[in-house]
């Protein structure tokens, strides 16, 4: 065989050769059909020559490299680009849904925030047409209108948490002129005071809430509920911003300055008192539909959101109840104009009253339960040291000032308050943890309106002069009134503890239903009722609707037109009862429960008849909305439990015991009666 040659050069190539000897150049094998590749000597791959190599010549696996010319060049890739634009990053979820909330409607926003702002703004105008002792000359007025409303501005805004600060400095020239004997006087001080008017609070929010409630309606024409569960929210975050924009405007202009004397507001406390308040009034009312469906998943948090409902409801009944009697009290009070300095101010003093009602009633209902009311002052001074004055208002000074009614008057007002915080508790609660839950965050809220619905002053001052080669001298001093917290939290925790434990019991007495379930083993509705008010469950087996059999062999059908439904065992009257029949007058609150032997309906009583029956006496009297003796009526209550077997008469024949009773309203006759099923009682001819 000739030896193979090079294609590039054509010289000779040994088989077992690799590359050419000439050019150098690989050798191109010949991988036609039918000629198998030859392989390199397995030295020259790497592998040892041996016995075993040889006994195994087809195990040596078969090296790729063998036969490079049998792998393909791969082609040459373009080199990458130096940059690739690729899809934009999706915004996060805080994003998207602030980007929904700008791009919402702030049309409808603006309507519900212009509520509150709007309500304020004519409440300062309202407060400034008084020119308050000043004259109507317009010579004699030192503060005009404009500022008068930029001052009420800042009294009302204390009702968001606000502040009202006075302060202002003077100088003057001493009378001994210039020298060493001479000198100027400054006198510098400032004034702060802590009032929230709660009847502006509670105007503020309820303003605020029909602005929402109306934002809500256009939301949801517009299909608000497509926007992810959040668009509710989203609203919420457009109104309460606008709100506290609005608010820090009105802020920023109620500060006036008098004659050298300067009125702050605090309008960021203002402004983030509004912030809080708007977003917890928007979202309750604009997410109120998502955050029922969130709190399902959430037990716990969904107890304390109705219990803290619940409270509110009792707090706003309580707070109008006690300032409708603290108004009426001042009413009775004479010279109450003298009292508050008002004697020449065209103001009258209960107008002035209506802005602290609330504060009023919160405090007449401490004084109810017993908290006393408490003014304290205390001064101090660098040149004449302090001192300390308190005094205490209570039960037994208000009958020193009045008479013994007027102390039987306020513990009868705190006891209806208690009363109904417990009512509303029992009735809207589900669980007694729940009525719990809501007695304890009512106490919360009376505390915290005890705490913050006084009133105080604090003022300081000083005064320096430099007579004599200098002066100085300064001084502070304070004054609170209020409920004392102390003692409300004492008294206010044995009032609301008695109320939420008796207030079950005392609906319970008057017949009235109670959203706490029931224990175990006692009824539900009003003891002592005879024969039970209300149909038995189903399930539970008696005699029939409430109708009083005839006596025995009167041959009447057995206590109504209709007899028990099917399997349910009515026993038949007659001289011997029923071996199981029940006992007319055993359906108590709320009837028996559901499989028991008792009376089918449980509006009328068991089946009469002169003698008693093995399991109880039969006293054949017809319970509240019973039907009369020998009246014709269908069952009254639903069908009972299908394994209560039919008790047939004393003597009787046609049925043997155990038997179920016809499924077809078929009464079970007496002993020798051969009356209709279904026909109506016949008097009885005497007694057995």
């Amino acid at each position: 065989m000739a030896s193979p040659q090079c294609p590039q050069c054509g010289s000779s190539i040994p088989d077992e050769a690799r590359f050419c000897m000439k050019c150098g150049r690989e050798r191109v094998r010949d991988t036609s059909v039918g000629v198998e590749p030859e392989l390199p000597p397995a030295a020259e791959l790497g592998v040892p020559t041996g016995v075993g190599a040889e006994a195994h010549p087809e195990a040596q696996p078969e090296d790729p490299a063998a036969h490079p010319e049998a792998v393909p060049a791969a082609p040459l890739s373009p080199p990458p680009p130096g940059y690739v634009p690729g899809q934009p990053a999706a915004p996060s979820p805080v994003g998207a849904f602030l980007g929904r909330a700008f791009r919402g409607d702030w049309a409808g926003a603006a309507q519900a925030a212009l509520w509150p702002v709007g309500l304020v703004l004519i409440a300062a105008v309202a407060l400034a047409v008084p020119s308050y002792g000043q004259g109507n000359d317009g010579d004699d007025v030192t503060v005009g209108f404009g500022t008068r409303m930029r001052i009420a501005l800042a009294l009302l805004l204390q009702a968001v948490g606000g502040g009202f600060e006075i302060s202002g400095g003077e100088r003057q020239q001493s009378m001994f002129g210039g020298g060493s004997y001479g000198g100027d006087l400054a006198f510098d001080g400032s004034a702060t005071l802590h009032l929230i008017p709660l009847t502006a609070t509670a105007l503020w929010i309820g303003a605020l809430f029909i602005g929402v409630r109306i934002l809500r309606s256009r939301v949801l024409v517009r299909g608000g509920r497509h926007g992810g569960g959040t668009a509710g929210l989203e609203a919420a975050v457009r109104v309460t911003l606008l709100v506290t924009g609005g608010m820090l405007v009105l802020g920023l202009f109620a500060q006036p300055e008098i004659e050298g004397v300067e009125i702050s507001s605090s309008p960021v406390l203002a402004t983030l008192g509004a912030l809080v308040l708007a977003l917890a009034v928007s979202c309750g009312v604009l997410h109120r539909d998502d955050l029922a469906q969130w709190l399902t998943q959430r037990p716990f948090l969904q107890a304390l959101f109705r219990a803290t409902g619940t409270a509110l409801r009792a707090l706003a009944v309580v707070l109008v109840l006690c300032s409708v009697v603290a108004f009426i009290s001042l009413t009775q009070i004479d010279g109450l104009a003298d009292a508050m300095d008002l004697e020449d101010a065209d103001v009258s003093p209960l107008v002035i009253a209506l802005l602290v009602l609330p504060n009023l009633g919160a405090a007449l209902l401490g004084l109810g339960w017993g908290a006393p009311l408490e003014a304290s002052a205390q001064g101090g001074g660098s040149g004449f040291g302090g001192g300390y004055e308190s005094e205490s208002f209570g039960l037994s000074e208000l009958g020193d000032v009045t008479n013994s009614w007027a102390v039987v008057g306020a513990l009868t007002l705190g006891l209806v308050c208690a009363l109904t915080l417990g009512v509303l508790a029992a009735r809207r609660s589900a669980h007694r943890g729940e009525q719990l839950l809501a007695a304890g965050v009512f106490f919360g809220l009376i505390l915290l309106l005890s705490g913050v619905g006084g009133l105080g002053v604090e003022a300081t001052g000083s005064a320096s002069s430099e007579f004599g080669g200098g002066m100085d001298s300064s001084g502070n001093g304070s004054f609170e009134m209020g409920v004392s917290v102390q003692d409300a939290l004492l008294f206010g925790l044995l009032w609301v503890s008695a109320a939420a434990f008796v207030a079950p019991f005392l609906l319970q007495m008057l017949g009235q239903r109670t959203g706490l379930a029931p224990a175990a083993g006692l009824s539900a509705g009003p003891a002592g009722a005879a024969g039970g008010s209300g149909a038995s469950p189903a399930g539970s087996g008696g005699p029939a609707g409430g109708l009083a059999a005839p006596a025995a062999g009167s041959g009447g059908s057995v206590g109504g037109s209709g007899a028990s439904p099917a399997g349910s065992g009515g026993p038949a009257g007659g001289p011997a009862a029923s071996a199981g029949g029940s006992v007319a007058g055993l359906a108590g609150p709320g009837g028996l429960s559901a499989g028991s032997g008792g009376p089918v309906g449980g509006s009328g009583g068991s089946v009469g008849g002169p003698a008693a029956s093995a399991g109880g006496s039969a006293a054949g009297l017809a319970g509240p909305g019973g039907l009369p003796a020998g009246s014709a009526g269908p069952v009254a209550g639903p069908a009972a439990s299908p394994a209560d077997p039919a008790v047939p008469a004393a003597g009787s024949a046609d049925l043997p015991a155990g038997s179920a009773a016809s499924p077809a309203d078929d009464a079970v006759p007496a002993a020798g009666s051969a009356a209709s099923p279904a026909g109506p009682a016949v008097p009885a001819a005497g007694p057995a």
